[in-house]
């Protein structure tokens, strides 16, 4: 998942460290999630970091070029994480499209809602190096390739291409990301005026992907925060 050039810079900075400095490593990385969480990338600073790990100020440079190395190293293993569908639709019971969809945007929504600050430095990592755009938007796709792999079989007589079948996931997955964006990181007043907790939007997020892929409200009882669209048909 590391750029490429980046990777072998990592490689090559890590693979002679001692275990006792992977250990210090681990406590900045750790450290560094923290602070992002606090104060946020833009007034993060080696000093708070190093205090957090509880090492000394000088032995950041033996570990990390610099605190942008440092936060896209730990964004980069924040981002993995979330690659892992046999993890995430472990207790899905098979063939049931509805919680497929559900186990992965909750799995999207709680990175939101325990980690609003690391998402905020997603946000404006990816606006300041293209690498990491890069990284991201490859992620959000492979995420969504399960999907667009079975829509040929869900919907054999569309006979769509897989461009176009990305292309209608990849919109009606857009949105989600919008709300969660405004909702947890802009914290928009109309939006946060009423709480939604994390089933919540997860289910929202899922109602609304299900009924624009497949024309059709999800079952009627896996609609609690949302069991009123049940009425909005023609």
């Amino acid at each position: 998942m590391t750029p490429k050039g980046r990777k072998g810079a990592a490689e090559s900075a890590t693979k002679s460290i001692s275990p006792k400095g992977e250990k210090a490593r681990a406590k900045l990385k750790a450290a560094a999630v923290a602070v992002l969480e606090e104060v946020g990338y833009h007034q993060m600073r080696i000093v708070d970091v190093t205090a957090k790990a509880g090492v000394a100020s000088g032995l950041f440079y033996h570990y990390f070029k610099d605190l942008r190395s440092l936060t896209l190293e730990v964004l980069e293993d924040f981002v993995s994480h979330s690659q892992r569908v046999e993890e995430i639709e472990r207790d899905v019971p098979r063939g049931d499209w509805y919680e497929r969809m559900l186990a992965h945007n909750r799995m999207v929504v709680q990175a939101y809602v325990e980690r609003p600050g690391i998402m905020r430095a997603l946000l404006q990592l990816a606006d300041e190096d293209e690498a990491f755009s890069e990284l991201l938007r490859k992620n959000f796709v492979e995420q969504l390739g399960w999907l667009t792999k079975q829509m040929p079989r869900l919907f054999p007589d569309a006979a769509m291409t897989e461009h176009q079948a990305m292309m209608v996931v990849y919109t009606l997955a857009g949105s989600g990301e919008t709300i969660l964006r405004d909702y947890y990181i802009n914290r928009d007043t109309v939006l946060v005026e009423q709480e939604v907790d994390l089933e919540e939007m997860a289910e929202l997020i899922t109602v609304v992907f299900y009924r624009g892929l497949f024309l059709e409200n999800p079952p009627a009882e896996k609609m609690i925060y949302t069991r009123n669209l049940q009425l909005m048909k023609k």
